[in-house]
């Protein structure tokens, strides 16, 4: 019956998307199932039958962008925009399945983790989220490297061992369960989740953004953190101006040996030496205490609504850039907002290997949504497979 039911034509792309909805419902344990899409590939007809199967898979694991638009693109965002998004992130995912689809045993068990690798790193990584690669951290905890070549192992080995290939997934997966311990996060760290909506974000409400200030110096001066991380962009704008009008919080903590990071947007200066344009910036974590300084900026931001490919506006990307941060005798691994649903800056950031991950988020465009779990349950498989500890601080 289940060999019937995959030589129909539509059963493929309808079983793909139900699993992508399944998986990336924003539940750790059901990200692999992630990987049922792939193993379906195997049944695939022809190339546009792949192709259709895992643009399902791609559109559905992207629904909740639609939800969302409204509210990350203002008043210009509509479902529609929402819509015509998904679509288009899910026909430029699946491209790749398409174009180099394979029907021979020993061709197709390559196929599949050649997609799913240019799926995974720049260009097209860039989009690349719902990777099944995730599954290596739910299923595998602690195996770092290893865990990732036994997920392309078993996709190889699927197309010829079924059976035989899902038992010995199984098999290692409890094994690496029963010895796994998830890591604390260091004594003294701490993160702050705050409730400030879209205070600032292209909004001129100059009073609602001060107040929003004078609440996380509050926060910071009622806290005796060590490390004290805030969300991201919750400073609109962070200048010389705003250091002297935060001194009299800042200052003490250098002496207390303690230090705020904070998500915030800055205005340097470009390759010629002049300021960004006034609607062009860098979304960064800074560090101000005893360590002071911009440690981090954003490799990849969220295309169109911050990264815009040929506009003079909006967050320049820099896949390439560094993902980790040295702070009080820790190397962190940031990732922020959008960056917590790809492959490739935890993967890029591996490399440096980190010794715990921040994340950074500005989720109130996506409140009411499933985005946000999606981002804390990708994050948390990422730190699982490496065995990190992860601080998290969002705002909503």
């Amino acid at each position: 019956m289940l060999r019937t039911l995959l030589n129909t034509s539509s059963a493929l792309p309808i079983i793909a998307g139900i699993t992508a909805a399944i998986a990336w419902s924003g539940h750790l344990a059901t990200i692999p199932l992630s990987l049922g899409a792939p193993m379906l590939i195997y049944y695939a007809k022809s190339r546009s039958h792949a192709y259709a199967s895992m643009f399902a898979y791609y559109a559905l694991a992207s629904w909740p962008i639609v939800p969302g638009a409204h509210a990350f693109f203002g008043l210009k965002g509509t479902p529609l925009i929402g819509l015509v998004l998904c679509v288009a992130a899910a026909a430029l995912l699946a491209l790749p399945w398409g174009l180099f689809f394979a029907s021979r045993p020993t061709r197709s068990a390559f196929y599949v983790p050649l997609c799913i690798l240019i799926a995974a790193v720049p260009p097209l990584g860039i989009l690349g989220w719902a990777s099944p690669l995730l599954s290596a951290g739910v299923l595998f905890p602690g195996s770092k490297w290893l865990g990732l070549a036994l997920i392309v192992t078993f996709l190889s080995a699927f197309r010829f061992r079924p059976t035989a290939s899902v038992a010995c997934l199984v098999v290692c997966a409890l094994l690496f369960q029963f010895r796994y311990i998830q890591p604390q996060v260091p004594a003294g760290w701490e993160a702050v989740n705050t409730t400030y909506g879209g205070a600032g974000q292209g909004d001129p409400d100059f009073e609602t953004e001060y107040n929003t200030h004078q609440s996380i110096q509050t926060i910071i001066r009622e806290s005796r953190a060590a490390v004290l991380l805030f969300p991201e962009h919750v400073v609109m704008h962070w200048n010389d101006s705003t250091d002297a009008f935060w001194q009299d919080t800042l200052a003490p903590l250098a002496a207390e040996h303690r230090t705020v990071l904070i998500g915030a947007g800055i205005n340097p200066r470009d390759g010629t030496g002049r300021p960004f344009g006034a609607n062009r910036y860098l979304n960064v974590l800074i560090a101000r205490g005893e360590e002071n300084a911009t440690l981090y900026q954003q490799r990849i931001p969220v295309p169109i609504a911050m990264w815009k490919a040929f506009g003079e506006d909006g967050v320049p990307i820099s896949p390439f850039g560094l993902g980790t941060i040295r702070i009080h005798d820790q190397s962190a691994a940031v990732l922020i907002c959008y960056e917590q649903l790809l492959v490739w800056p935890f993967v890029s950031s591996a490399l440096e290997r980190p010794t715990i991950v921040l994340t950074s988020a500005n989720d109130y465009w996506a409140k009411g949504t499933r985005i946000p779990a999606i981002q804390q349950a990708s994050t948390a498989s990422w730190a699982r497979l490496f065995g990190l500890p992860v601080l998290s601080a969002s705002n909503f």
